[in-house]
């Protein structure tokens, strides 16, 4: 039977006060980015609805210019409107979640 004298293995695992607030600090500095990156993603689907917008115009400026097969260009038209919705409700969505999660993150100071 061994009697070293040094640190318990329990003393080695011990965590301080220092450690915890280190460790929310850590985390609620993620927590920021991981907010500020979900605006970001935001408005890159507001970005991607207007740029379904602009190709929807383009089908319907072509059809109205009279190019063949216009069926295709209007279903394409279509397309890219329900995309460019579907992109905005993703933003709406995704600016929400963000903004309440930056609303409710206590400081990282």
């Amino acid at each position: 039977m061994s009697t070293e004298s040094g640190p318990s293995p329990r003393d080695e695992n011990a965590v301080t006060a220092a450690d915890v607030e280190r460790a929310e600090h850590a985390a609620a500095a993620a927590r920021e980015r991981a907010a500020r990156a979900g605006l970001s993603a935001a408005q890159s689907f507001e970005e991607s609805a207007l740029q379904h917008d602009r190709v929807a115009e383009i089908q319907d400026w072509g059809v109205e210019q009279g190019v063949s097969h216009t069926d295709v260009h209007r279903r394409s038209a279509l397309k890219h409107r329900q995309a460019a919705e579907e992109d905005r409700k993703l933003a709406r969505l995704k600016r929400k979640e963000s903004e309440a999660d930056l609303a409710s993150a206590p400081g990282t100071d």
